[in-house]
């Protein structure tokens, strides 16, 4: 008898499993995930460049930068990889783009062009603190921070002249 009520369990179990309540909210993670490597993957980009051209932190500016192209080129993969195993649907594109407005409730062109803004302010002060700190004739020290401060504001200044441009293109 015993045997018989368990092979009886094991036959309704695929039939009346019930997912976990937290299942809905795994959905709308790997579609913000999936989003953020789409469409966000930049903010962390030139969120590194920006930190890394103020100096405070080389190792983090890059690391946000490294992390923004990784995202870019393997986020899309492991989003609907695990998408799949969880047994959703494929995310899309379109799919992506609503939770992104869902989440942040603006477009990406929106935040980015306020990110450049912000990369443009952060440059112009460092270039000038930069030029301040150069031609302050107390210390060498500060003559070569300054002269660092100048150098990157300048790498930085073609990034976002290269998105200032890309809208147009």
């Amino acid at each position: 008898m015993d045997l018989l009520f368990f092979a009886y369990l094991l036959m309704q179990l695929p039939t009346d499993f019930q997912y976990p309540p937290f299942f809905d909210s795994l959905e709308v993670a790997l579609r913000v995930l999936f989003a953020l490597a789409v469409r966000g993957y930049l903010l962390l980009v030139i969120t590194g460049f920006m930190v890394y051209v103020t100096g405070l932190s080389d190792g983090f500016g890059k690391f946000l930068v490294i992390a923004g192209i990784f995202l870019y080129l393997v986020g899309p993969f492991i989003a609907n990889l695990f998408a799949q195993a969880a047994g959703f649907d494929p995310i899309t594109m379109e799919m992506a783009k609503l939770e992104w407005l869902r989440v942040l409730g603006m477009s990406d062109g929106e935040l980015f062009s306020i990110l450049i803004v912000f990369g443009d302010i952060v440059a112009a002060i460092c270039c000038l603190a930069g030029a301040i700190l150069y031609f302050t004739p107390s210390s060498d020290d500060l003559r070569s921070r300054g002269h660092s401060l100048i150098v990157r504001s300048l790498m930085f200044a073609p990034i976002l002249i290269y998105f200032h441009i890309t809208p147009w293109i």
